[in-house]
């Protein structure tokens, strides 16, 4: 979405956090405790940013995220202290206590928690993160794909040429044109049959396309969803969208296929939290004119009428950034707009992640908006940080 500023009247409310007084604070305290680990996580990110260090941070998985410090690699954890690795160009996220990367002599390799270099492979061109099966993806500088275990021994060579990685016990892979699946044997457990498929889901559902028609298969080929969809989109929270060809409408369909909402939408996001953004354009001599967004629920309700110029996915506790013909603010799931408890003007309000936003405050400086209405300062998001995460 584009950039969003907003000035506002000063409001002449309390000051900018919960730690504005003792009994604020204790107010609090019980809401504190009681953010999930996802904003908890989220809450060390921000810290880490916020000590000036590094640029950028990433979300934390297995308690790490990669960082970058002029041309260094390496990984900070969440209580703030930070592994370099020298030998490195770069390390993806962990997973199953090990990292794959790049050496700086371009060579594939893993990296162990404690940042040492575990195994290179000069034959590969990339190696992938390990999955809960401990089985994972590898590209060969022949240009084709295969697998390989935990003790990186190869289960399949490289023959593929493309793949949508491995998961739940299947190698989904192109082969002479075709998509299928093979097991890690290399047994072929999907026929190589179909245009394109798409990785396995939560659900143990494949998003399958053949003559240019989309559906949904499960982990043994069967046809769940029949391949009917054009323009179809993965599953999210057990609805995906697709689009009616002739009307050049959007709907969505549920895990069986049935159709929840009819095409109507010029365009749908995808169902966060219970809710999706929809979208209506209008033309005028084949232009485009206007666009009207709103919210629907999981059954096709108009929650929030559409009439809002942007909107962008509700957090979890049930706040979302939009933008209406008075300027931009933060709705609930009535939509209902938000008091922000400040009195500095705001000159940017930004959207969610994992919990909250950042807010500008021109000359102030920022602060950050929690699901609870809060504004936390820099010096609130370092306390919680210690707090929740003891060096």
């Amino acid at each position: 979405m584009k950039k969003i500023n907003l000035v506002i009247v000063s409001l002449c409310l309390l000051a900018f956090s919960f730690t504005a007084c003792n009994n604020a604070k204790d107010q609090t305290s019980q809401e504190d405790s009681s953010y999930t680990m996802e904003e908890k996580l989220e809450i060390a990110r921000l810290a880490a940013q916020l000590d000036g260090t590094f640029p950028d941070v990433y979300d934390f998985v297995e308690g790490k995220s990669m960082v970058i410090l002029l041309d260094t690699v390496g990984f900070i954890r969440i209580n703030g202290q930070v592994t370099y690795i020298p030998e490195l160009k770069d390390l993806q996220q962990f997973s199953q206590g090990l990292a794959a990367g790049t050496t700086r002599n371009e060579i594939p390799c893993f990296v162990d928690s404690t940042g040492k270099i575990v195994k290179t492979f000069p034959e590969y061109q990339a190696v992938y993160n390990f999955g809960n099966d401990d089985i994972t993806s590898f590209y060969h500088k022949n240009g084709k794909f295969g697998l390989i275990d935990r003790n990186f021994k190869e289960l399949i060579p490289a023959k593929y040429n493309q793949t949508s990685f491995y998961s739940d016990g299947l190698f989904v892979v192109e082969y002479n044109g075709k998509w299928g699946a093979v097991d890690k044997n290399d047994k072929t457990i999907i026929p190589f049959e179909y245009e394109s498929l798409g990785a396995v889901d939560e659900a143990g559902m494949i998003m399958a396309i053949k003559g240019s028609l989309g559906g949904f298969i499960d982990k043994t080929g069967k046809v769940i969803v029949p391949l009917k969809f054009y323009n179809l989109y993965p599953y999210q929270e057990n609805f995906s969208k697709f689009l009616d060809k002739t009307l050049e409408k959007y709907g969505v369909i549920d895990r069986r296929g049935n159709i929840i909402v009819q095409p109507k939408y010029s365009d749908l996001g995808f169902f966060k939290n219970g809710l999706a953004v929809a979208s209506l354009y209008t033309y005028i001599n084949g232009g485009e004119s206007s666009i009207k967004k709103g919210y629907i629920d999981t059954t096709g309700k108009e929650i929030i009428p559409l009439t809002l110029l942007n909107a962008t996915d509700f957090e979890k506790r049930g706040l979302a950034l939009v933008q209406d013909s008075i300027g931009d603010a933060y709705i609930d799931r009535t939509g209902k707009r938000i008091q922000l408890k400040t009195s500095a003007p705001i000159t940017q309000l930004g959207m969610f992640n994992h919990g909250f936003a950042r807010i500008e405050l021109g000359d102030s400086g920022f602060v950050y908006l929690d699901g609870y209405q809060r504004l936390l300062k820099m010096e609130d998001v370092r306390r919680l940080r210690d707090e929740f995460f003891k060096k």
